[in-house]
């Protein structure tokens, strides 16, 4: 399979949150999840997530966008557009584009029967089952079983530890307790979830050793 250039929706978020009430865990009343993300206490980037309806499927969009800056001068830009396409409560397509510095990256997703085939930037043509989400974070599904990396569709597995109730402020300096979960394998990192299922914090080691922190938007 080549890689095929995508179009549309992708690029900007929809504004629409008028949909259908889809029966999944992890989808808020709003239907978007957005985070300010912070590298060592410094103000990086944004990550949302936007779910709406179209002709009957969950439409997931995701846009991830960070810049490291000293002064005027910008070191580092990293911008992610992916949707994935969900159809009865199971995962039918996804894809993302990742422009990382200069270096741009894919991953490709289509179900068959009972398998995903994936295709990426580091990835050719790979048949996995279908328990294999794509690792958006948004679905607490996603820890039951192996992940594709959005960036470049290699598969990433990990060991998945329950550490309790944790305390997470938000950006308006709101506590709310939710659920911490240590993800550990070549790239670890920790997640949190609330009892809803919704994906509310991220905490992570970049590749220089610094670390990367979401903290939840209050929409």
């Amino acid at each position: 399979m080549a890689a095929r250039e995508e179009s549309g929706g992708a690029e900007a978020l929809p504004k629409m949150v008028c949909v259908p009430a889809f029966p999944m865990a992890g989808i808020p009343a709003s239907r978007r999840l957005e985070f300010a993300v912070f590298r060592n206490g410094a103000p990086l980037g944004r990550h949302a997530v936007a779910f709406s309806e179209r002709d009957g499927a969950l439409v997931v969009d995701i846009a991830v966008d960070y810049t490291v800056k000293f002064g005027p001068i910008t070191f580092f830009r990293y911008k992610l557009r992916g949707r994935e396409t969900w159809i009865n409560g199971a995962l039918a397509s996804a894809y993302a584009r990742t422009d990382s510095n200069g270096t741009r990256e894919f991953m490709r997703v289509e179900r068959d029967g009972e398998a995903l085939i994936v295709e990426g930037s580091k990835t050719r043509c790979a048949r996995l089952p279908q328990n294999c989400l794509v690792a958006t974070h948004w679905n607490i599904a996603q820890l039951d079983g192996p992940m594709i990396n959005p960036q470049d569709g290699s598969l990433l597995r990990f060991s998945v530890e329950a550490l309790g109730l944790s305390k997470l402020v938000d950006a308006a300096g709101a506590a709310r307790v939710a659920r911490r979960y240590a993800l550990k394998g070549v790239n670890p990192l920790e997640l949190w979830y609330e009892d809803s299922g919704a994906w509310v914090g991220l905490r992570a080691k970049a590749f220089d050793g610094s670390v990367i922190s979401y903290t939840p938007t209050p929409l």
